[in-house]
């Protein structure tokens, strides 16, 4: 018998991309199956066998079109999504990483915003990221980084 996957959490990368006083955040497909329209740090699912690190860096250049180098890992959440019925478990890596290359665009996702540490409660995010959003928030040793 072959075991149910979606009874096991399913491993996701994302990335905490800032730049000059901002953050940037990606806004989920209509047709997303789990929050679409909400907004989220850019990233993906890990392929099984590849690294994390690896992974994110084919995400990013899947969905924004850049290369991006990635560093420290930042935080760890783990969520159960919960869409009529159909459950997921998703724990997420977030990682702080750099643009080595490239300007963003979404080309998996439907917009793209640089916002500063204020805007960020101007937008309804994805449930697995409002723990993050809000660390980053007050988090003054992130945004001394930029």
């Amino acid at each position: 018998m072959v075991p149910d996957m979606r009874k096991r959490p399913l491993l996701v990368t994302a990335a905490l991309i800032l730049g000059e006083d901002r953050i940037l955040i990606a806004r989920r497909l209509p047709d997303s199956r789990f929050e679409p329209n909400k907004w989220e740090f850019p990233g993906g699912k890990v392929d099984l066998g590849e690294h994390p690190e690896r992974s994110l860096q084919r995400e990013l250049q899947e969905e924004l079109g850049v290369d991006a180098e990635v560093g420290p890992l930042y935080d760890l959440a783990s969520h159960v999504y919960d869409q009529k019925g159909l459950k997921r478990h998703v724990v997420i890596l977030f990682y702080l990483c750099r643009i080595s290359s490239g300007e963003p665009r979404p080309m998996e996702c439907q917009d793209l915003r640089w916002v500063t540490r204020e805007e960020l409660s101007r937008y309804i995010y994805v449930e697995g990221d409002e723990p993050v959003v809000a660390k980053i928030r007050h988090d003054d040793d992130l945004w001394s980084r930029t």
